[in-house]
C-alpha cells in the first residue's frame, strides 16, 4: 500500500528556537515516581529520523498537594532527565513548573472571588478542584527515533454540574541541540491532508459518537494538540466538546495507514437512481456530506458548491459541465437533476471530478465511495 505521506527526516544540527506551548504542567517538591510507557495497538507509519544513538529519557514526578476552603490541588510535575541537550532540559523543567505555580495562583484568586460573591448573595460555595497528571508516550530512545513525547492532562472544577479536562502534548527531538517537534514536521509532507482524512475516517465509523456536523466542521492547524506514541504514530488530540459531546471525553485519533485513507460511504439501491449502461445517479448532499464535504445550495442559480480542504467545485441543474478547482470542464454521462426534490449527480462525479474511489458492489447493487 502506498504511503499517504512522506516520512519525516529530522536534522538535529544547527541552532533551534525553544518554545513551550502547553498551557499547563506543574509545580514543586515531594516523592518521585516512575512513569509507565504505553502504546496503542495500531499500524505504524513511523517517523524516520536521522539521529545519533540516544538513551531513553527518565521522567519522575514531583507532587504538590494542597487543600483549603477555596481549592483542592493535586498536581504531578513531570521532571525530565536524560535529554542530550541539558540546557534545553533545564529550561523545559523550569517552564512547566512555573506554569503550574501560575495556574494554582490563578485558580486561588478566582475561587476567592467566587466565595466572596457566594457569601454576599447567600448561595453555597463549592471549593474548586485542580488535578494534573501526565503520561510518557515516547521515551526519546534510538528505538523511538529520538522522539520524546508526553501529555499533560488537566482537570479543573470551578463550579457547575461538572469539571472539564484538557490535554496538551509536549513533543521534542532528543538531539545534541534539542528542538520542539512541530505537528507539520511530525506529519511530514502531505501530512495535514492525511490527518484530515484520518479524522473523517474515525468520525464516519461511529458518527453517533460525534456532533452531527463534526465531519465537515472540524479543524486541524499547526497548533493542534498531538503526541507521538512509541511506534512513531502521530495521534491528534481533540478536547472535550471539540468534535463530540462532553461524554465523549478526550478523543485521540491516530494518523496511520488505516485511518489516512479517509472515510467510505455505501449507498444502497434505494438511495440510487438508474443511469445508462448500469451507471447510477447519486444524491449529492447525502453522499458528499457523509464524506466530509460541505454542500451549499443556491436556489437563485439552481446550483450547489461542494468543498473540502483545498477542493472546490460547483454543479448546476441541467448543465453537463463539471470542474474541480481550476481544471478544464468535463462532461459526464448526464447533467445534475432533481429527483423527488433532491439534487442527484452521476456516480462518476465522485471518481472523475472529486477523484475518490468508487466501487459498484455486484452482490447487492450498492455503490461504495471512499476517500
Amino acid at each position: 500500500m502506498k504511503k499517504p505521506f512522506k516520512m519525516l527526516t529530522i536534522a538535529v544540527a544547527g541552532s533551534c528556537l525553544l518554545t513551550f506551548t502547553p498551557a499547563l504542567a506543574m509545580a514543586q517538591e515531594t516523592t518521585a515516581v516512575p512513569i509507565v510507557v504505553t502504546s496503542e495497538p495500531i499500524t505504524a507509519v513511523p517517523i524516520n529520523a536521522v539521529l545519533p544513538d540516544t538513551q531513553a529519557v527518565k521522567v519522575t514526578a514531583k507532587v504538590i498537594e494542597e487543600t483549603s476552603d477555596l481549592l483542592t490541588v493535586k498536581i504531578s510535575v513531570p521532571v525530565i532527565s536524560g535529554l542530550l541537550d541539558v540546557s534545553y532540559q533545564d529550561k523545559l523543567n523550569a517552564s512547566i513548573e512555573e506554569k503550574a505555580t501560575k495556574e494554582v495562583d490563578r485558580l486561588k484568586a478566582l475561587a476567592a472571588e467566587d466565595k466572596k460573591s457566594a457569601e454576599e448573595s447567600d448561595y453555597p460555595f463549592r471549593p474548586y478542584d485542580l488535578n494534573v497528571s501526565y503520561e510518557l508516550k515516547s521515551d526519546g530512545s534510538t528505538a523511538a527515533k529520538g522522539i520524546v513525547s508526553f501529555t499533560v492532562s488537566t482537570y479543573e472544577f470551578t463550579g457547575g454540574a461538572h469539571g472539564g479536562t484538557a490535554v496538551e502534548g509536549y513533543n521534542i527531538v532528543n538531539g545534541q541541540q534539542a528542538a520542539d517537534l512541530t505537528l507539520e514536521q511530525a506529519l511530514g509532507e502531505g501530512g495535514f491532508a492525511a490527518a484530515n482524512s484520518a479524522v473523517r475516517y474515525t468520525i464516519s465509523k461511529k458518527p453517533d459518537n460525534f456532533f452531527w456536523d463534526a465531519i465537515t466542521t472540524f479543524k486541524i492547524d499547526a497548533d493542534h494538540a498531538y503526541f507521538v506514541d512509541s511506534k512513531g504514530i502521530v495521534n491528534l488530540v481533540f478536547q472535550q466538546y471539540e468534535i463530540a459531546p462532553y461524554a465523549g471525553g478526550i478523543i485521540n485519533i491516530p494518523v496511520d495507514e488505516t485511518t489516512s485513507v479517509g472515510p467510505s460511504y455505501t449507498l444502497s439501491t434505494k438511495d440510487l437512481a438508474s443511469g445508462p449502461n448500469g451507471a447510477h445517479f447519486v444524491p449529492l448532499r447525502k453522499a458528499a456530506e457523509a464524506l466530509g464535504y460541505k454542500v451549499k445550495w443556491s436556489n437563485k442559480t439552481q446550483s450547489a458548491e461542494i468543498s473540502r480542504d483545498a477542493q472546490w467545485t460547483s454543479v448546476a441543474v441541467g448543465k453537463n459541465s463539471y470542474t474541480i478547482n481550476k481544471m478544464a470542464p468535463l462532461q459526464l454521462f448526464a447533467a445534475p437533476k432533481f429527483i423527488e426534490g433532491s439534487l442527484y449527480v452521476p456516480d462518476e462525479f465522485f471518481s472523475k471530478i472529486l477523484h475518490l474511489e468508487m466501487k459498484n458492489n455486484t452482490a447487492d447493487n450498492s455503490v461504495t465511495i471512499k476517500g
